[in-house]
């Protein structure tokens, strides 16, 4: 799935020599918790211990969790979905890919704070939205990564062989995209539950909104309006009072003398008012 080299981003750095990543803990953690689990889950079908079953003891339940099975909020996330492995499978392969080129870029801290966000958010979400159904596994931490590396490398190409037979390329930009639309038609079509779709659609939103903080990707609409609007307010305050009259009083004078004092906008009305205190502050300087 990893794209060729020479397509990478310049900066996306290796990972330093001799220094663990949180990236290959966070899979040795999650791989040996589905292995301890695939064994008790084998155990328990063949009748060599009793236990209740571990999504009803580990999973997220509102339930069982308000009625006193606290440590839920803790050990959901080391359950995946099974017998089979499809779905630890499919959330470790993505953690990897995503956190092979995130992690060096911001660094394990903000890593970690995706990772541990996404989870956390996306539980809340499956907590109040879905408080019937029982959450296991790791899928809104790895959204968020994924929204990360989608909004981080937006242009990268990214190559992978669909089924491990049809080749398949794409922009790293639409890989975020593509796995929230299939988390939000689970989501409506209420299949898929138990790895809850509506916490993916929170974790891929909490982990797209996070590195538009950290200043990756374009800026929003809102981002720019704010910009826009501080760099003119610094412009205006380095006018002298000759160039903030002849630029942006006169225009608003021969406004009036068409249209009258009334046709004016509260911005131009603010106008006027910052053009009588430079005038002012003109007067008194002399």
């Amino acid at each position: 799935m990893r794209s060729p080299r020479r397509q990478m981003q310049p900066f996306t750095r290796r990972w330093s020599a001799g220094k663990p990543s949180i990236t290959i803990v966070l899979l040795a953690v999650h791989g040996g918790a589905f292995a301890a689990q695939f064994v008790i889950e084998f155990l328990q079908n063949n009748h060599f211990i009793q236990l209740d079953p571990l999504s009803s003891l580990l999973g997220l339940n509102a339930a069982t969790a308000l009625a006193g099975a606290w440590w839920q909020f803790l050990t959901f996330p080391f359950l995946h979905d099974g017998p089979w492995p499809f779905h630890v499978l499919t959330n470790m392969l993505l953690l990897y890919f995503a956190g092979r080129e995130v992690e060096p870029i911001v660094g394990p801290r903000h890593f970690l704070s995706l990772y541990l966000g996404g989870i956390a958010l996306g539980a809340a979400t499956h907590f109040f939205a879905l408080p019937g159904e029982t959450l296991v596994g790791v899928s809104a931490g790895v959204a968020a990564l994924l929204a990360a590396y989608s909004t981080i490398l937006p242009e990268l190409e990214v190559t992978a062989d669909l089924f491990f037979i049809l080749p398949l390329r794409l922009r790293a930009k639409y890989i975020a995209l593509f796995v929230t639309l299939v988390a939000v038609a689970l989501s409506v079509t209420f299949a898929g539950a138990m790895i809850g779709p509506a916490s993916i659609v929170t974790g891929a939103l909490f982990g797209w909104l996070y590195v538009k903080q950290l200043g990756y990707g374009n800026p929003l609409a809102l981002q720019r309006y704010i910009f826009s609007r501080r760099q003119r307010a610094e412009r205006l305050e380095r006018m002298n009072a000759a160039q903030f009259i002849s630029v942006e009083i006169d225009p608003i004078l021969e406004k009036i003398g068409r249209e009258g004092m009334q046709s004016l906008t509260r911005a131009e009305r603010k106008i006027l008012k910052k053009g009588r205190e430079k005038i002012v502050a003109k007067g008194a300087s002399k």
